[in-house]
């Protein structure tokens, strides 16, 4: 009998490559932004912004 796996809406997709997948990056830098300070925040911001940007 197979097993049944439940995809957990809380786990992050990872590309062939061993990066995060662009979405799940994204999300993941807007959530750490509202729980960093200032400071820190400002910096995940500048990050984001990088990952937005395609070869």
């Amino acid at each position: 009998m197979k097993k049944k796996i439940d995809s957990n809406p809380r786990a992050l997709k990872w590309e062939q490559n061993g990066e995060l997948a662009h979405k799940d990056l994204s999300e993941l830098i807007e959530r750490l932004k509202n729980v960093e300070s200032e400071n820190i925040s400002s910096e995940l911001s500048r990050l984001g912004t990088k990952s937005d940007i395609k070869d």
